[in-house]
């Protein structure tokens, strides 16, 4: 939803994450072309940039500029930048957060905008969200209708995307209140939950109950209300429900923990691998679900001899994920990307086996019935890529692996010694030969097929190589070295 922020605050982002990843000396003229706008306009946006963040610097030189990021702080504060202080974004977060119906003249004066300036913000909004999601902001009175899940899901992607773990924006409900009852959830579900996901939960249940306190309900609980086994024991705590209950000014009936929860409450939605495996044997479409996912696995298996050692595990996973769709925070982002700049550098690294998976999640989506969007297939490549345990090994072991020639002219023992010594600290994909023979021929030194060479002598006439010389660099230098072109596909 990058679109929701103005032309100018994209291109600046742009120039920030390029000036982040490249953190190398660049001229005007060379950034201009990569971001696709003339210096002279690139130069004023940094002169803006520049007092975004006392963290982050841009030093000017003949050289170019350049990002100076003393404190190593991640480009998240960058994003949490453009979300808090973009009109767009400042405009639905104050639809949002309305709870009764207001005019336009009552958003003027939080805003700090003029009438027709905010009624063309709208009309544009609607015109971005109308390609992205099934809502819009609507005038009278001012509120936000469409579909129920979409709306939480986008304002729990924005609060969690704009305000991190360590920020509240909620004041209408006691961050303690909210913790307490997740918790009653989680003793209820046993829920297997970590920071990660606690965070999530907590975000998504904050929405939640801001738009049921402010008279919005989801459709989704219409059938389902009362079938999943966790309403069976909600009678054993109705004295801690009834204090909850007042915390929030709600009724925590069945009802609305459903409309709460109803993310994690779904029938197909299993919190252990033992209860998916189980319901296979009284659900044809969970049965299906996981056939067609160990097919997945095994035309993977049959077209690149990898072998997956947690099968069920995996499989169980990849099905609530493909079931979570635009439910789950972090299945698509706002703005920041990060987890497809993270499957970026996998599709690099492993291009044709990528390309693989992604083909076989859209055939297991098909077999669910569900839509082949991008931004739902990128989320289960990332779940089939960060939960199929030993898979990037190898897959690293496949590839074709460097090989480092070590010379010396010490003795004979001092490049076995040099081996020893590097193997330790580099990478696996670093095969380390030294030359036995009696004699050393430049000619048939260029005709190897060495990535580089190690020597603490000079070796002229060697061109077509990667020379390391380390007769005065420290050992930590050589190290770095190696590790770079062990990963120089990255």
């Amino acid at each position: 939803m990058r679109e929701l922020l103005t032309q100018k605050e994209q291109r600046q982002l742009d120039i920030l994450e390029y000036l982040f990843e490249n953190p190398n000396w660049i001229h005007l003229d060379e950034l201009s072309k990569i971001i696709g706008y003339n210096a002279r306009i690139i130069k004023n946006d940094i002169k803006e940039i520049r007092h975004i963040s006392p963290d982050f610097l841009i030093q000017y030189s003949t050289a170019g500029i350049m990002l100076v990021n003393e404190k190593n702080i991640g480009i998240e504060q960058i994003y949490r930048y453009f979300l808090q202080t973009s009109d767009y974004f400042n405009i639905l977060k104050a639809f949002f957060f309305l709870e009764e119906p207001f005019t336009y003249e009552h958003l003027l004066q939080s805003l700090d905008i003029s009438l027709p300036s905010l009624r063309k913000k709208v009309a544009e909004i609607n015109r971005i969200l109308h390609g992205n999601y099934r809502f819009k902001l609507k005038v009278t009175p001012t509120s936000i209708i469409g579909d129920e899940k979409d709306i939480r899901f986008f304002f729990s992607q924005y609060f969690h995307e704009t305000y991190g773990f360590f920020h509240w924006p909620f004041s209408n409900f006691k961050e303690e209140d909210l913790e307490n009852l997740i918790s009653f959830f989680l003793d209820l579900t046993k829920f297997p939950a970590k920071y990660q996901n606690l965070y999530q939960i907590k975000m998504q249940t904050a929405v939640a109950l801001h738009r049921i306190k402010t008279g919005y309900s989801s459709n989704s609980t219409a059938n389902s209300i009362g079938k999943h086994r966790i309403y069976n024991q909600l009678n054993n705590f109705k004295n801690q429900l009834k204090d909850l209950s007042l915390n929030f000014g709600l009724e925590l009936s069945p009802i609305n923990i459903e409309e709460i929860f109803d993310s994690y409450t779904q029938t197909e939605f299993f919190f252990t691998i033992e209860e998916f495996l189980e319901a296979r044997k009284t659900s044809k479409k969970i049965d299906r679900s996981y056939h067609t996912a160990r097919d997945v696995l095994d035309n993977l298996t049959r077209q690149f001899e990898i072998q997956f050692s947690n099968t069920d595990e995996l499989i169980w996973h990849l099905h609530n994920t493909a079931l979570l769709e635009r439910r789950e925070i972090n299945s698509e982002s706002i703005i920041s990307h990060n987890k497809s700049y993270t499957l970026t550098k996998i599709q690099k690294f492993f291009p044709n086996f990528y390309e693989a998976t992604v083909i076989e999640m859209m055939r297991y989506k098909n077999s669910l019935k569900q839509k082949e969007k991008s931004r739902n297939v990128v989320h289960l490549v990332y779940t089939f890529f960060t939960h199929a345990e030993g898979l990037i090994n190898q897959l690293f072991e496949r590839k074709k692996r460097i090989k480092v020639l070590v010379l010396s002219e010490y003795d004979f023992a001092h490049p076995r010694f040099l081996i020893s010594l590097y193997q330790f600290h580099t990478s696996n994909n670093i095969q380390y030969e030294t030359w036995d023979k009696l004699t050393l021929d430049v000619n048939e030194i260029k005709e190897t097929d060495y990535d580089a060479i190690i020597t603490n002598f000079d070796i002229n006439g060697v061109d077509n190589k990667r020379i390391i010389n380390i007769s005065r660099m420290p050992v930590l230098q050589v190290v770095n070295e190696l590790n770079k072109i062990s990963i120089q596909d990255l």
